[in-house]
């Protein structure tokens, strides 16, 4: 009876196995262009966004992908949308443009992505904006080389330049779902908020903070965590003091997110995947099935995606294990 039920419980815990488990598959998308961001409006509604370009979009979560007509031929570095009718995308001319030009630009849609008008940044010059950050409450700001920092008026269109006392790079941020918010740039730049943007603070660091911090992402109301190059991870409880985390790799890391306030990913170059289920403080590598440079990663509905250089797009769930598919949308 005891090797019976030995036998069981071991069948028993396969089968949960079986079940349970989902790997992250590659899905073809028919470019080589890189692909810089994913974003989702709901559990069916989404938009990728790449260079030379590249767009496309989505209406059954991510089964399958529509390539949207070409517009431009500059790198579509963001697109984030904040209803279902208006987005945004943050654009960049090519480094080889030599003309008076500012460097980068947006373009905004108020119905649904079928049009797309362009926006300037003001005063902006060469200095090149990295991200486009909206709190809870719909306010944007826009941050970039040199410490730049722009905020979205009152007429929703427009950007005006703010003063600032930062002058390092600044790549990324993120608020939660109450008045905190993080920014995080290079020389270890960790910047945050408790008042939903109104004024920022430098943050501390512990550990070796000559890095660049290239994404963050909040895992609950004030516990967020960081991640940069040379597998650097940073993590906070309260973002006033950041403590390091043993992320397993060297390789970049490039991109964050996080399903609850314990289970998190990470992504980086050469495929790297990393996974979390303790908050951001222990981190193990995941099987990837792809060796290049991960951008950006995201979930949603229960479903994961991930994209990155030469037109790399990754999907995880057990659905998924079919091919997805990428087709043109025509005129």
């Amino acid at each position: 009876m005891a090797r019976h039920h030995k036998i069981s419980v071991i069948l028993a815990l396969l089968l949960c196995f079986q079940t349970g488990h989902a790997e992250w598959v590659k899905q073809s998308t028919g470019t080589l262009s890189w692909l810089k961001d994913i974003f989702f409006i709901g559990p069916a509604k989404g938009w990728i966004a790449g260079s030379d370009g590249a767009m496309f979009s989505t209406t059954d979560g991510g089964r399958t992908w529509v390539r949207s007509p070409k517009f431009t031929s500059d790198t579509l570095n963001q697109i984030y949308f904040t209803s279902e009718t208006t987005g945004w995308l943050l654009c960049e001319r090519s480094v080889y443009d030599r003309t008076a030009d500012a460097a980068s630009y947006l373009r905004k849609t108020t119905d649904g992505g079928r049009t797309w008008e362009r926006i300037e940044f003001k005063d902006s010059g060469r200095d090149r904006i990295k991200r486009l950050v909206f709190n809870k409450d719909g306010a944007g700001t826009a941050i970039g080389e040199s410490g730049i920092f722009y905020t979205l008026q009152e007429d929703g269109s427009s950007w005006k330049k703010s003063s600032s006392s930062f002058h390092f790079l600044l790549l990324d941020g993120a608020f939660s779902d109450h008045n905190a918010g993080a920014i995080v740039g290079a020389g270890g730049t960790i910047l945050f908020t408790m008042d939903s943007g109104l004024s920022w603070q430098k943050a501390s660091l512990l550990g070796d903070t000559a890095i660049r911090l290239n994404a963050v992402c909040f895992a609950g109301h004030e516990t967020a965590c960081a991640v940069g190059t040379k597998g650097r991870i940073f993590y906070a409880n309260g973002l006033r003091l950041w403590r390091p985390a043993d992320s397993g790799t060297k390789a970049d890391l490039n991109d964050i997110c996080f399903t609850d306030v314990s289970d998190g990913w990470a992504v980086g170059d050469d495929g790297t995947i990393l996974r979390t289920r303790d908050g951001g403080k222990t981190w193990l590598d995941v099987v990837s099935p792809v060796t290049k440079r991960l951008e950006k990663i995201i979930f949603v509905g229960g479903r994961g995606f991930a994209v990155g250089f030469g037109g790399t797009l990754l999907a995880y769930d057990a659905e998924f294990k079919s091919s997805g598919s990428v087709r043109e949308k025509r005129n």
